[in-house]
């Protein structure tokens, strides 16, 4: 939900007494809104003055008449407005809190949304920019049929999550403790339990996540330098800096061309007496084939770790990813199906020993302050970062479900022969942390939709072995990886989305033309 617009005190109470006369589009406003399905949000400091204003005059218009029905009137129109905080941080040097500190409060509350005010008072509309009248905002109105797809609306997400988010800046504040506390704790626990792990370790980011879980298996003795990787050729550059970091060596597996994810089918024959590891990548939210992954791994003894980074949620054969390998990385970056409001990842597993070193290399290397037993990173999970995670894992299947819708809009209505979609194995095993077509006249699907209002991303236009960064595997032919990076298109999916625009989307690719 997007706050675009605080309401004033007299437009809410032009609507609510009613006053018309002062007012002559305010029943207009009003069904724009209900119309478009805009929330009206007004302050927590207004509530007390509108009501006072409400029942002083509803009772000098009817005098000695029972107050009962205006009360009645008030909480339900609260049940269908969006209360926004109050920030505490007001200037009183302030030209606009000296003149009127209602008004300089009111409009406070607005830009710690984003928002602007809608107001019939003329020196309040004079005096502040972001305040705007009636008669505007219903122009504004007019000019927006058409309004631009974002390809990922981070505040219409977050702001879902306003009133909880708030709750967990309040709660971490008043804690007093910031680093590795009892947030970070919950959240552990809360995630394990949810993903069917016995532990969650809580660290910095998802690279290191994966980084993390390479060296831990190092400590404790199951790979050295030089063992080797089996990993997918097509991936996000980071899980292939997690072995290269860990001075471990990546054998690099070519998709299956239907779902993006690795070809079990091409692991077997890559396998040396060098390889310690799979490491499996759920990409674009879609679990990779997991059951064939795992009976290679037993059969040559492997460690199987999954890079869950986009595919928090997504279950495969009743268990959900988090613990389906021996290891899972995850990212909380903030765009992720689990996204906090900065950097964040963790680990799941069953294994304890691992765990338990983990939680010290994430740690400087310490169980014990002060007592270093290993040579260990500060790569610790945020506290507040964690608060705002508890808040969002409580609705994430939620979440993922809207997605699902979306995407099935997408996969049941999109016919266009230029355009192929991927293959979903199973409902349920995927999560659409993208939804990804692909195409040979990929730039001109781009510009072609964003010409038209809608904002598309590519992920990902270069794949790691064609990168700078890897030189040495620059000679290397991929064909199936490097067709995809060639052909790619994310198109817009969230759980801020609505059908309106899944409709309008699919309305263009199906007109694409060549």
């Amino acid at each position: 939900m997007v706050f675009e617009f605080v309401w004033d005190n007299n437009i809410i109470l032009d609507l609510l007494l009613p006053r018309v006369e002062q007012n002559p589009r305010i029943i207009e406003l009003y069904s724009q809104f209900i119309h478009r399905d805009k929330p009206i949000c007004i302050g927590a400091s207004q509530l007390a003055t509108i009501w006072f204003v409400l029942d002083r005059e509803f009772k000098r218009l009817n005098p000695g008449k029972n107050t009962q029905c205006i009360r009645d009137d008030w909480y339900r129109f609260l049940r269908t407005v969006s209360i926004i905080k109050t920030p505490p941080y007001i200037d009183v040097e302030d030209s606009l809190c000296k003149k009127d500190i209602e008004d300089y409060i009111i409009l406070l509350s607005a830009q710690a949304v984003g928002a602007r005010v809608v107001s019939r008072d003329k020196d309040f509309l004079q005096k502040s920019p972001g305040v705007i009248s009636v008669e505007d905002a219903l122009s504004e109105f007019a000019r927006t049929d058409s309004p631009l797809i974002p390809f990922l609306d981070l505040k219409a997400i977050n702001l879902g999550y306003y009133d909880g988010l708030e709750k967990a800046i309040d709660r971490t504040f008043n804690s007093g403790w910031y680093i590795l506390g009892n947030e970070v704790k919950a959240f552990e626990a809360e995630f394990a339990e949810y993903c069917g792990a016995k532990y969650c370790i809580g660290v910095a980011n998802g690279l290191d996540a994966l980084a993390l879980i390479l060296l831990a298996y190092k400590t404790l003795g199951f790979i050295k330098d030089e063992d080797e990787v089996i990993v997918p050729a097509n991936t996000y550059i980071a899980t292939i800096l997690a072995i290269s970091h860990n001075r471990l060596k990546p054998i690099l597996i070519e998709p299956d061309i239907n779902t993006y994810n690795i070809d079990p089918m091409r692991i077997e024959e890559n396998i040396t007496s060098k390889t310690r590891m799979i490491l499996a990548v759920h990409l674009y939210g879609q679990v990779a084939d997991m059951n064939r992954i795992r009976e290679v791994a037993r059969r040559y003894n492997l460690i199987v770790i999954e890079d869950a980074a986009q595919a928090h949620g997504a279950v495969y054969q009743g268990k959900k990813v988090g613990a389906i390998g021996d290891a899972t990385g995850f990212s909380f970056y903030p765009g992720k199906n689990l996204g906090a409001l900065g950097d964040g990842g963790a680990v799941t597993t069953n294994d304890g020993h691992l765990a338990e070193t983990l939680r010290a290399l994430r740690n400087y290397g310490s169980d014990i302050k002060y007592i270093n037993r290993l040579k260990g990173f500060n790569s610790r999970l945020d506290e507040l970062q964690a608060a705002f995670l508890r808040e969002k894992l409580k609705r994430l299947d939620e979440d993922n479900e809207r997605r699902r819708k979306i995407a099935i809009y997408y996969l049941n209505n999109i016919r266009n022969d230029h355009i192929t979609i991927s293959e979903v194995k199973n409902m349920d095993s995927h999560v659409f942390h993208l939804f990804v077509v692909r195409t040979a006249y990929r730039n001109q699907l781009f510009n072609y939709l964003s010409e038209r209002g809608v904002q598309t991303v590519i992920h990902y236009p270069v794949p790691p072995h064609k990168q700078i960064a890897y030189a040495e595997y620059n000679q290397q032919k991929f064909s199936i990886t490097e067709q995809i990076h060639r052909e790619v298109l994310s198109l817009p999916i969230s759980p801020a989305m609505g059908y309106k625009e899944a409709m309008c989307i699919v309305n263009l690719v199906n007109n694409f033309k060549i």
